[in-house]
Parts: C-alpha cells; sequence; structure tokens
C-alpha cells in the first residue's frame, strides 16, 4: 500500500478513536483494586477475584457510573466468570493493609484506544497502520495492568467482527494468561477468560 494510503489510514484510525483509561501503579486517582479480596463479593468461592472498580471511571456510556464493579474468572471452567456489581458499594479508603487482603490500587490515566487492524478492510495489509497501532496498542506496554474501555483485542478464535459494537468495559494485561474481558451491552454483564 502506497504511503499516502497507509496516511489516510492512521488519520480514518484516529477519527475512531476511543475513549478508554489505562490502569497503573501510579498516578492520582485511585479506580480499582488489583487482586486480593473483591469489594462487591463473589458468587463462590471457585472464583479468582481479578480487580475491583469504582464505576465513576468507567468511559462514559459504557455501564454504571457509580458503586463498584468486582470481576472474578471461574476457576474450575477456566473460560468464563463474574462481574458482581453494587450501586451502593466505593473503594476502601485505607489501601494500605499489610495483609494484602484489600488489593493494590490502580489509578486511572486517560487514554484514546484505536481500532485494530481487523477493524479495516484492508488494514491488516498495511504494515505501516500495524506498526502505528502496536505502538499505542496497550497489549504492548509494559506499565500498564488493565485498561477501562476501549477497542478490543483481535484475538486468533475469531470472534473479533462479532464482538465489534458490543461494549468493552475491562480488559486485564497483567498477569496474563489468561486475559480477562468484561463485556456490557446486555441485561447482565459477560466475563471472558482468553487463552491463546
Amino acid at each position: 500500500m502506497p504511503q499516502s494510503e497507509s496516511s489516510k489510514l492512521i488519520a480514518q484510525a484516529e477519527a475512531m478513536a476511543r475513549p478508554c483509561l489505562v490502569l497503573k501503579r501510579d498516578g492520582d486517582s485511585v479506580a480499582a483494586l488489583w487482586g486480593g479480596e473483591g469489594v462487591v463479593t463473589a458468587p463462590d468461592p471457585n472464583h479468582r477475584h481479578w480487580l475491583s472498580i469504582d464505576c465513576r471511571f468507567l468511559p462514559e456510556g459504557l455501564g454504571p457510573d457509580v458503586g463498584v464493579l468486582s470481576v472474578y474468572t471461574d476457576e474450575e471452567d477456566g473460560e468464563s466468570g463474574f462481574a458482581v456489581y453494587d450501586p451502593q458499594a466505593v473503594l476502601p479508603h485505607a489501601l494500605q493493609r499489610i495483609d494484602g487482603q484489600q488489593g493494590e490500587p490502580l489509578f486511572a490515566h486517560p487514554a484514546r484506544s484505536l481500532p485494530p487492524p481487523d477493524a479495516f478492510e484492508d488494514g491488516h495489509d498495511d504494515d505501516a497502520y500495524v506498526r502505528h497501532w502496536q505502538d499505542q496498542c496497550p497489549m504492548y506496554a509494559d506499565d500498564i495492568v488493565a485498561v477501562l474501555g476501549g477497542w478490543h483485542f483481535p484475538w486468533p478464535d475469531g470472534d473479533w467482527e462479532s464482538n465489534r459494537e458490543r461494549p468493552l468495559l475491562v480488559w486485564t494485561l497483567e498477569e496474563s494468561e489468561p486475559w480477562v474481558e468484561v463485556w456490557g451491552g446486555g441485561a447482565a454483564f459477560q466475563v471472558t477468560q482468553r487463552v491463546t
């Protein structure tokens, strides 16, 4: 693809960018707790808590804007999980406990999420766009623990297109595999574990 076509593709991608928040271990605004015990209780003991999110930090229109969403994976099936929501819950203020049960604070950093090459009819063939996207994609960063909102990743299992219009609320990056996704857009949240 000629350079001018690559530039057009990059410009189109910039126009399609979605707001997101990347969660890191440093910053000013505590948006989530990583690990430890969930703020909202798990449905049963066979679930692992990944993170609890202050819903005020979810990008506008993706989910609730108050309360806490706690994300768990099913340790038996290795594929699913639960995202449990409590509109009255708040993240605890005392974040430094020696026993580690409270979890580790994660801080919100506003960002923009570019569409993956799969979002374009011929974008996956454009090396310049693939490099541009990888430079921006949280999957390829070292200091991002999780992402709230944004575009989803084109996993090899082939469901990218069917998820294209669904709102992605959460995507975990640290301690992968599995990568954990929380999807909205229905009566309940859907949790998916990704293993390559």
